[in-house]
């Protein structure tokens, strides 16, 4: 049986404004890259092997966050006006992205300038141009800017793709991408040689976890309607099976490393997936609570800032600030507090003046 007439519309997710619990897994997911990125001034080689795949995991979990949401605003949209706005669309990511993170790279090149930080022939260029994630020989510094070069990259398909295929048929493709990125990522490894940073960044690689949250914003709806799914996920037991396959990766790649670059990162997505629905379906219990917090909230709400401001102070190269714990941490929350209300809450509002306001904050 064909599935189509089940995804007929209104395609969008059944869902409030303000989407509980999001906020919270945007902080879980940050505290991920921030523990990954701050291990090695922690001086134990062993923990730093199994704890740096944590920024891996942030970084993912942040990916799929930004597909479910993006897909699901731009199908509310089409649900309203039967289409899409690609300028509204990229007026209001603009708005979103530019600001703080031009900040970072003008503050960068003025510590580079004054000699306190290196930076690499072509990072900036690579930085400003969105495709740190194929520039091989970077500094740390501006090391982070793959995955908002992976962001940008999917803002620029995924609006269009979606306008042109329209909902019916576009849903196709996001599990084309789901089933074809792990054979993109075997023959990268085994026919290519490309080396480990190629396969975790290249955005033909990695596709795949935003592809993920695209799926969940298709299919919301209709796995809500399947009693044995909504079941599953609302055993207690169930917390288990996340988690299992997140970590199974990282573990995979203390048996070689092929197992955690080209499955691993399959079933890692697929943890993440299991997750973020069952944490967006059921905000009200325990876990949904603890989401909900308020300081987990805040965190989630400057998690965009955190991401951009912490690498300049949990560096483990000898050319950076070369601050310690636990004046690195203090100085990346300080910083980026300060980032997101001078710079990222103004042109939020500057956006909602611009283009009809979304009150559910975008990744």
């Amino acid at each position: 049986m064909s599935i189509t007439p089940r995804l007929a519309g209104p395609w969008a997710a059944k869902l409030p404004s303000r989407i509980p619990s999001l906020d919270g897994l945007r902080a879980i997911s940050i505290l991920l890259v921030i523990l990954g990125h701050s291990v090695s001034k922690l001086s134990h080689p062993k923990v730093y092997q199994l704890l740096g795949h944590f920024g891996n995991l942030g970084v993912k979990t942040f990916f799929l966050i930004s597909g479910f949401l993006i897909t699901t605003l731009l199908l509310k949209e089409w649900d309203k006006s039967g289409g899409v706005s690609l300028k509204n669309f990229y007026i209001r990511r603009s708005l979103r992205i530019f600001p703080a993170f031009l900040v970072y790279i003008g503050v960068v090149v003025l510590l580079e300038q004054g000699g306190l930080v290196k930076l690499e022939p072509g990072d900036i260029l690579h930085s400003l141009t969105y495709t740190m994630n194929y520039h091989m020989d970077r500094g740390w510094i501006l090391n982070h800017l793959w995955s908002l070069s992976v962001e940008e990259q999917f803002y620029l398909l995924w609006p269009a793709a979606l306008l042109l295929a329209a909902p019916g048929r576009s849903w196709k493709l996001v599990l084309a991408a789901v089933a074809l990125a792990p054979l993109i990522r075997a023959v990268m490894w085994f026919g290519f040689g490309a080396s480990p940073t190629a396969v975790s960044r290249h955005f033909q690689a990695v596709c795949d976890a935003l592809a993920c949250g695209c799926a969940l914003a298709f299919f919301y709806n209709r796995l809500g309607t399947l009693e044995w799914y909504t079941r599953l996920l609302r055993a207690p037991w169930f917390l288990l099976i996340p988690p299992a396959l997140m970590l199974s990766a990282a573990l995979g790649y203390k048996a070689h490393p092929w197992l955690y670059y080209v499955p691993g990162q399959t079933l890692a997505n697929f943890g993440i997936l299991l997750l973020l629905d069952r944490c967006i379906r059921f905000p009200t219990d325990w876990l949904g609570r603890l989401l909900d917090w308020a300081p987990l909230r805040w965190v989630g709400v400057i998690s965009y800032s955190l991401y951009l401001w912490q690498e300049l102070f949990l560096d483990y190269e000898p050319e950076g600030l070369g601050l310690t714990l636990p004046l690195n941490l203090v100085m990346t929350f300080a910083v980026s507090a300060a980032s997101y209300y001078l710079v990222e809450k103004q042109f939020l509002k500057l956006k909602d003046r611009l283009t009809e306001p979304h009150k559910q904050p975008v990744a």
